[in-house]
């Protein structure tokens, strides 16, 4: 009678699958979760977008009437107009302070919380989730009418939130997006991009109180310095208000992040639509 050899190369590849299967199906099922949970976090600020848009009639408008005797009436309109209002938004989140806005890349709410912790991974109808919010230092009590307000958010793979930042890395993409739209309180601003560099997370640059004018030029010569390259703004006054935007790099490095620095400009009368 002849006994079944056990083939010990054999047995040890088969762990091996198993295991890689095992890896293979957890690493799937956590990156379903993740990406369900972008997706959650992008519909939540495209529902809270969609509140401020309303129709817009101011184009030139046409009746005709088709073979069937039906009226068609047609307006060469853009559709719907994104209107700003700040009541609405403090009651959707009491912790509203403005909104943030460029283009087709970034278009949040501006919150405060009480920490710097809570709104990491919340977002502004206070559900959990990883995109969480934009929002202000909650060291700075004048917020976005401090001398330096600092605003943090993430960056997100499918560059969400903060997550086109970094692309101001790039002289090319700052040409591109020179400017941001910034609603303060009721207030609308233009911000112009003066500075984009690679930091420390913890540094002067994150500065927001300055005792005397000297403080305040002090900080701004060294963010001039740190500037990965020149840009429109040609100076910094005393009396300006300026923003940093802070995000992660993409080089998964927590000791840095990446910051685009603002100064405001002329502030914008939006034409309210009733």
């Amino acid at each position: 009678m002849f006994k079944n050899k056990i083939n010990i190369p054999d047995i040890v590849r088969k762990v091996i699958m198993i295991g890689a299967l095992c890896v293979f199906t957890y690493a799937s099922y956590e990156m379903t979760n993740v990406y369900l949970d972008y997706q959650e976090g992008d519909e939540d600020y495209e529902d809270l977008n969609s509140l401020f848009e309303i129709p817009d009639f101011s184009g030139e408008q046409s009746t005709e009437v088709d073979s069937d005797g039906n009226i068609i009436i047609s307006n060469n309109n853009k559709g719907a107009e994104w209107v700003w209002n700040f009541d609405s938004m403090l009651a959707i989140n009491s912790d509203s302070k403005g909104w943030i806005s460029q283009g087709n890349a970034i278009s949040y709410p501006i919150l405060q919380g009480t920490d710097n912790d809570y709104y990491l991974e919340h977002t502004a109808y206070y559900s959990q989730n990883k995109n969480g919010s934009i929002f202000i230092d909650y060291r700075i009590p004048e917020g976005l009418e401090a001398r330096n307000c600092i605003i943090y958010g993430h960056d997100m793979v499918n560059y969400a939130m903060f997550g086109s930042l970094t692309q101001y890395s790039s002289r090319s993409y700052y040409e591109q997006n020179p400017t941001f739209d910034i609603y303060v309180g009721y207030k609308h601003y233009k911000y112009y991009v003066f500075a984009a560099y690679e930091t420390d997370a913890v540094g002067d640059t994150f500065t927001y109180d300055f005792p005397t004018d000297e403080d305040f030029q002090r900080y701004v010569d060294g963010c001039w310095a740190r500037k990965l390259y020149s840009t429109d703004v040609q100076g910094i006054q005393l009396t300006d208000h300026l923003v940093t935007l802070c995000t992660c790099t993409r080089r998964n490095d927590e000791s840095r992040r990446f910051v685009v620095q603002l100064v405001r400009g002329e502030e914008i009368v939006d034409e309210q639509v009733q």
